[in-house]
């Protein structure tokens, strides 16, 4: 277990990785609400940065 441990100390908080990519898809839920299927592009950006920093929404 301590290499559990190790390895969310060394992860960065979810919160604070993909901020550009998790602002401007916010806005276009915000804007078109997420049944316009408008924002799918953007949410499919945000989950691939996300998977990148090691966490898988």
């Amino acid at each position: 277990m301590p290499e559990q441990t190790t390895q969310q100390q060394s992860k960065p908080k979810p919160c604070c990785v993909c901020k550009p990519e998790k602002e401007a898809r916010d806005q276009c839920l915000l804007i078109n609400g997420q049944d316009s299927g408008k924002c799918d592009d953007l949410i499919g950006q945000y989950k691939t940065c996300m998977k990148g920093f090691g966490f898988d929404i």
